[in-house]
Formats: C-alpha cells, structure tokens, sequence
C-alpha cells in the first residue's frame, strides 16, 4: 500500500512567536507537514501561488490586508483553497465573517492540540469546522442571523460620507485621534470633533461601542466589496 502524503500548510500569522509555537505543536504529527510560515496577508497571498499547498492556517487580525481579505482575494484564484482560521476572538459574529471569506474554519488561538489538529484534518477532507458546539445545522442559523444583520449595518453605513468612512477605517485600527490627526495632518481637535459627529449619525453613545462598530464596518466593507 502506497503511503500517504502528508497534508502540506502555510501558517500565516503577524507574531514569530506565535508560529514556532503553532510549528512546535505540530511538528510531530506524522500526517502534517508545514511547508512555510508568513507574517503578512501580502506574503500569503504570494507564497499561495507559488507552493499551491493543501491547506493555510491563518491569522484573522494580521495589519495590511488581514486574513480575511487574503482568504477572499486567493479564493477568487483557487477556488478550492482549504482555509482554517485562528483567532482571539471566536464569537459568532467572527465565525460568519469567516464563513464570508470562503473559509472552511475558525478556532481560538488557545484550542489544545487534538482540537486543531482534529480541525485540521476535517477541513482538509473538505468538512466545515468552527468548534464542537457548531453543527451543520447551527451553522446555517448563524449565517442566516449574521446576513440580516449586515443588511442592517450596511444600511447604516450609508449615513456616512467618505471623511466619516475613512476615519472609521483608521479607528478600526486602533489608532487614536492624534495619530488620525496626525495622517489628515490636522489638529486633534478636529478628528475629536468628527468622531462625535459620527457617533452623533449613529446614535453611538460611548467610545468603546464605536470602536466596535469601526470593527465591523472595517470588516463588512472588505468582505462585500467587489
């Protein structure tokens, strides 16, 4: 009997540390191979072409083009690309921006082994896995809750002009408003001013909420546009 191959992956993630431990983890199951390991949406993209490996474990919130937006932009080549999410945030709201992506999975950066390695091979064998707790059915609940939700949200992003959108992308980002200011090379006290005015648009009463928002116009934004 032939033996069988090994199932080939690139590891995407921003943080080196967090790779060697993700390589460490597996570098002693027999029947998985890590073939190359990136820090950038960019280098994942690139390196997808040119090894064509079986499958990508990526990181969610990596800077520049995040995994999200690498998953949507490699599957509009690859049609079949096997993509398995790692994240610190696993909510359902996360799972769906996932599933949009083409992504055929989602675990929290904590999961033991067994779990990813177990994650691992059911996405390679073309399954959908997001925990144990998210059957087939539960899935297809969460999507449908998720798409009416968007409708909702994409609604609300069209109370915005270009200035509010663009501020949004760069709260999603964690910057603050000296370091907006800083990019428009206006005085803080304008980027305070047009922070309130959005939050004012969109009945936002604390900053953290709309943090959370930026977060998920960022998100909805990538994976909707054309």
């Amino acid at each position: 009997m032939a033996e069988s191959k090994p199932i080939r992956i690139i590891i995407a993630d921003d943080h080196k540390l967090f790779r060697s431990g993700i390589i460490s983890l597996l570098e002693d199951v027999e029947e998985i191979l890590i073939v190359s390991e990136v820090e950038s949406g960019e280098d994942l993209i690139e390196k997808y072409s040119e090894i064509n490996p079986d499958l990508i474990l990526v990181d969610i919130s990596m800077p520049g083009i995040n995994g999200i937006e690498a998953v949507k932009t490699i599957k509009r080549t690859y049609e079949d690309v096997k993509a398995l999410m790692l994240s610190m945030y696993d909510s359902d709201e996360y799972v769906f921006y996932a599933l949009k992506s083409g992504a055929k999975g989602l675990l929290s950066k904590n999961t033991m082994k067994g779990e990813l390695i177990h994650a691992i091979k059911s996405v390679y064998s073309g399954k959908r896995y997001f925990g144990k707790t998210l059957n087939e059915e539960k899935l297809i609940e969460l999507e449908k809750k998720y798409r009416m939700l968007v409708s909702t949200d994409l609604e609300s992003f069209n109370q915005l002009n270009m200035k509010d959108k663009n501020i949004l992308e760069y709260i999603s980002k964690g910057m603050t408003s000296q370091e907006i200011a800083d990019q428009y090379k206006v005085s803080k006290k304008a980027i305070d001013y047009y922070r309130s005015r959005i939050m004012q648009r969109l009945g936002i009463k604390s900053l953290p909420e709309l943090i959370s928002y930026a977060v998920r116009y960022s998100m909805i934004n990538k994976l909707f546009e054309e």
